[in-house]
């Protein structure tokens, strides 16, 4: 019995002291709010470095918000998305504080992932505070979204998948028109998903099933792992580069009668294997690699770290086992990214890097993140 008392009374601390960070993270993420002119809402800044709102970070901030119930602070982030809507439905990748965008003029970038993200926000907003205010707001999403699902040949099947943008923008290496990727899918199907059991309808039934198919069209069963996506054209699935985000999010997003079709302590163990970095004294994750040599870039990805601790979570909890990673569970690993809490409270979004695209300042996604894992709220669930 005493044993059991100070079990009983180590687990109601460790949930205090999250709760504390937590606050704190939220108290973060408000401060680095900016009201749009007019009234017409607010964004977000995304990195302390630079004046960029970036529309998925603006949807971790809405998700964290609504389950931290903080209904003012999501509800005027998602008045700013509101009034940038398209009339199509879709929004750009991006603005500044002052709600212009670089976009079209520097391209048509309207990413289909980052899209869905403010989808499954505004479903998180509904539920947790039964409010219908944004439901049109994202049925328009869903519409464009809906629109923006192509059907082609994946290695000889009939598949239906929404393609990565509507538009080939003319920096990029690859051609966005042509790339259906796993990781948006998996955004757009768990957004379809959650508002039709929310709003008890199937209007977007048709669409949830064939995105949830594509998906399990990326699992490969010899090596147990998901690959990132496929061609339109030639109905290839890409298999020159391995990603973390593909395997966590995928575990995230599908339910336990669906992950029993596949193996996802398997999965995690590829990420484990692939993506394991320590760096800086801190344990944890990179983003990609290729499939066939080693990364040129090594370095300790908060987000997709965090991402992964949730995904071992869940797995363990499933398979009613603590899983490791060279004799480390998902807690040592949080411990560590915690170690990347910037002064002004906010998380890095990586280590010292040479790779442009991952800074090492404050930023949105890493403090959004971090709050999931502490809290245990998997965004690509409505519990």
């Amino acid at each position: 019995m005493g044993k059991l008392f100070v079990i009983f009374l180590s687990f109601f601390h460790a949930i205090s002291v999250h709760a504390g960070e937590s606050d704190v993270l939220l108290k973060n993420l408000k401060a680095r709010i900016h009201e749009l002119p007019g009234k017409k809402g607010a964004l977000i800044k995304s990195f302390t470095n630079h004046n960029q709102s970036y529309i998925y970070d603006q949807a971790l901030a809405i998700i964290a918000f609504s389950k931290g119930k903080k209904k003012e602070d999501a509800r005027r982030l998602l008045m700013g998305l509101k009034s940038l809507q398209n009339k199509d439905g879709s929004l750009y990748f991006s603005y500044y504080l002052d709600g212009i965008s670089s976009y079209p003029a520097e391209g048509d970038r309207r990413i289909a992932g980052a899209i869905s993200w403010v989808a499954l926000a505004s479903i998180h907003f509904q539920k947790e505070f039964d409010s219908t205010e944004f439901k049109a707001f994202n049925e328009r999403i869903l519409s464009y979204l809906k629109r923006e699902i192509v059907s082609f040949e994946v290695e000889g099947d009939n598949a239906r998948a929404l393609r990565f943008s509507p538009s080939d923008l003319k920096e990029s290496p690859f051609p966005e028109t042509d790339v259906v990727a796993l990781e948006h899918n998996l955004d757009a199907y768990a957004a379809f998903l959650h508002f039709g059991i929310l709003n008890k309808t199937s209007e977007f039934k048709s669409e949830e099933e064939h995105l949830r198919r594509f998906v399990l069209k990326l699992w490969d069963s010899e090596h147990q792992h998901f690959w990132s996506g496929a061609s339109i054209k030639s109905g290839r699935v890409s298999k020159s580069e391995l990603y973390l985000d593909n395997q966590t999010w995928s575990l995230l997003a599908l339910d336990e009668t669906i992950l029993k079709k596949i193996s996802p302590v398997e999965a995690l163990s590829l990420n484990c294997e692939v993506f394991r970095v320590n760096q800086e004294g801190i344990s944890g994750f990179m983003d990609s690699r290729p499939s066939n040599r080693p990364s040129q870039h090594s370095f300790v990805w908060s987000e997709g770290s965090l991402g992964q601790i949730l995904a071992m979570k869940k797995i363990s909890r499933l398979q009613q086992k603590t899983l490791v990673c060279d004799k480390m569970a998902a807690e040592d690993f949080l411990k560590s990214i915690k170690k990347m809490t910037q002064k002004d409270g906010g998380v890095a979004y990586a280590t010292a890097s040479k790779n442009p695209d991952f800074t090492t300042a404050s930023s949105v996604a890493g403090t959004a993140w971090l709050y999931f894992a502490e809290q245990e709220i998997n965004p690509f669930e409505m519990n």
